[in-house]
């Protein structure tokens, strides 16, 4: 589904009365669809923040007890290790992490997505997650920045509720330590 799809079922839900030719050609001047735009953007950006399934993997090399990683529009580290498998206790900082030790470690990272554009095909961060989710998380938000602050605890709630009925789990979880069977 793309971003112009996602915007138009908005919407239609919210009742706002956009004519066809918003969604049809380049993003119209309106700053009603703008808000649904950067509404969905918002969404996007949170259901890879909390629900991210595609993992990135790479070696980070820390000097002087930093290691930059904006390059890599990394929103969540899931594992920092050593050479030998061991976790590494790190720190977020602007641009980067901290660490107490200098060297190379393994760094296992969620990916922010990039920014959605009017066109753009809007692919989810896991397959349990549908467009209409996605339209409840931008609905949601859209009252948010309106104000209606009943209506957004109302699509709030549905929103998350649609989600934990599709059991989307987050990302960072970790296998328990100890014995198997």
């Amino acid at each position: 589904m793309t971003v112009n799809e996602i915007v138009k079922m908005s919407s239609e839900i919210l009742n706002l009365g956009l004519s066809e030719e918003c969604f049809e050609g380049d993003l119209p001047d309106n700053n009603v669809v703008k808000i649904l735009l950067n509404s969905c953007n918002f969404v996007y950006e949170e259901l890879f923040r909390e629900y991210a399934t595609s993992l990135r993997k790479t070696v980070v090399e820390i000097k002087d007890g930093f290691a930059d990683t904006s390059l890599y529009r990394m929103c969540r580290v899931i594992s920092l290790v050593d050479a030998e498998g061991n976790d590494v206790k790190f720190r977020y900082g602007d641009g980067g992490l901290y660490v107490d030790a200098d060297g190379k470690y393994n760094l296992c990272y969620a990916r922010l997505p990039d920014v959605l554009s009017w066109g753009d095909e809007v692919r989810m961060p896991s397959p349990r997650i549908t467009e209409r989710m996605f339209v409840y998380g931008v609905v949601r938000e859209y009252y948010s920045v309106t104000g209606d602050w009943a209506l957004a605890k109302q699509w709030d709630t549905r929103f998350k509720d649609a989600l934990q009925v599709a059991g989307v789990k987050t990302s960072s979880m970790r296998m328990p330590v100890g014995r198997w069977l």
